[in-house]
C-alpha cells in the first residue's frame, strides 16, 4: 500500500485534510480503469491516490513522458543545444511503427518547443546522438527501475540495452524496450520539481523546465493547465503489446516556478492530451482550490 500522511497536511499556512482531497480524486477519476497519485514535493508524502496497486505494480511503456529525461540527456551531455532546431517531417515511421506526429506545424523547432509539442521527429531524429548506454543511464538517473519509496509493495522497471538505432530512437521516444510504474513516473517529476528551484540549476535543466511549462502552456499538454495557476508536465501515449488500443500519461507539478505538488495519472485504454491531461487539469484545479479555502 502506499505510504500515506496520517491525518492533515500543512501546506504554506493552509489546512488541507488528506481524506478530501482522496474524495476529491475518487470523483475525478469516475471509475476509470488506471490510476493517479498526488503526493507533497517537499516530503514525498503521498497526499491522495487513485487505485494505488495499479500505481505500485503495474508496468509500461512510459510514451512521451519519457522525453523530458531524453532531452536532459542530449543538453547535459553537449550532445544538442538549445538553440539546434529542426523542421518536423511530420511522418514518421521507425520500423513497423507510425509514430507519426500530430502537433501543428510551426517552423523550425528548438528544444523548448519541441518538448512543449512532443514531436517525434526531434526526439528521434537528435535521439541518435544518444548512444545505448546513454538512454539506459538517462533512464536510470531519472529514478525509474528504482522503487520510488512511496508503496512498500512495488515493482520496479526495466529497460535493455537498445541494439540499433531503430531501438535507440524509440527509446528515446519513451516507446523502445523499457517499462515503468507510475510511481516511478512520479518519483521522476517530483525530483524535477525539487529542482525546479534548486540554487545551483543548470542550463539543461532551465530548458527542460521551461519546455514543462510551455506544454501546458501551447503545447500538448495544453489541456493540463489552470486557469489562474501555472502548471508544468507533460503527456503521453504509449502503445502497447495487448492489443491496437493506447495507454495514457499526464505528469507533472505546480505550482510551476515553486512547485508544492506533483501529480501522475495513468489511464488505461487513452491518450494523454485526450484524456490524461483533462484528468491533471481536474486535479491540479481541486488542491489548488482547496488550498485556498
Amino acid at each position: 500500500m502506499l505510504l500515506r500522511l496520517a491525518a492533515i497536511v500543512v501546506l504554506l499556512g493552509t489546512t488541507v485534510h488528506a481524506a478530501d482531497l482522496d474524495t476529491k480524486l475518487a470523483r475525478i477519476m469516475r471509475g476509470r480503469s488506471g490510476t493517479a497519485v498526488v503526493v507533497d514535493v517537499a516530503s514525498g508524502h503521498v497526499l491522495a491516490d487513485y487505485h494505488p496497486e495499479v500505481a505500485a505494480r503495474r508496468l509500461a511503456r512510459p510514451g512521451s513522458a519519457f522525453k523530458p529525461f531524453t532531452l536532459l540527456a542530449l543538453l547535459q551531455s553537449g550532445k544538442l543545444h538549445s538553440t539546434d532546431s529542426l523542421v518536423c517531417r511530420r511522418h514518421l515511421h521507425v520500423g513497423r511503427h507510425d509514430l507519426s506526429c500530430s502537433h501543428p506545424q510551426t517552423g523550425p523547432l528548438q528544444a523548448v518547443s519541441a518538448l512543449a509539442y512532443s514531436c517525434n521527429d526531434f526526439f528521434a531524429t537528435f535521439g541518435l546522438r544518444l548512444t545505448a548506454e546513454d538512454l539506459r543511464a538517462a533512464f536510470t538517473q531519472a529514478g525509474f527501475a528504482s522503487p520510488s519509496g512511496f508503496a512498500s509493495n512495488e515493482v520496479v522497471g526495466s529497460i535493455q540495452l537498445a541494439r540499433n538505432d531503430e531501438e535507440r530512437q524509440l527509446q528515446a521516444i519513451g516507446e523502445g524496450d523499457m517499462r515503468v510504474t507510475p510511481l516511478e513516473m512520479l518519483a521522476a517529476y517530483r525530483n524535477l520539481a525539487l529542482r525546479r528551484t534548486a540554487a545551483d540549476i543548470t542550463e539543461a535543466e532551465r530548458t527542460v523546465f521551461a519546455g514543462l511549462e510551455e506544454s501546458t502552456g501551447y503545447g500538448m499538454a495544453r489541456l493540463a493547465s489552470v486557469a489562474d495557476m501555472k502548471v508544468a508536465g507533460k503527456t503521453g501515449t504509449s502503445r502497447t503489446d495487448q492489443g491496437a488500443w493506447t495507454n495514457a500519461w499526464l505528469s507533472g507539478y505546480a505550482p510551476a516556478d515553486k512547485p508544492q505538488i506533483a501529480v501522475v495519472v495513468f489511464l488505461e485504454k487513452g491518450t494523454g492530451p485526450g484524456d490524461a491531461a483533462v484528468v491533471g487539469s481536474e486535479i491540479f484545479r481541486a488542491w489548488h482550490q482547496g488550498k485556498k479555502q
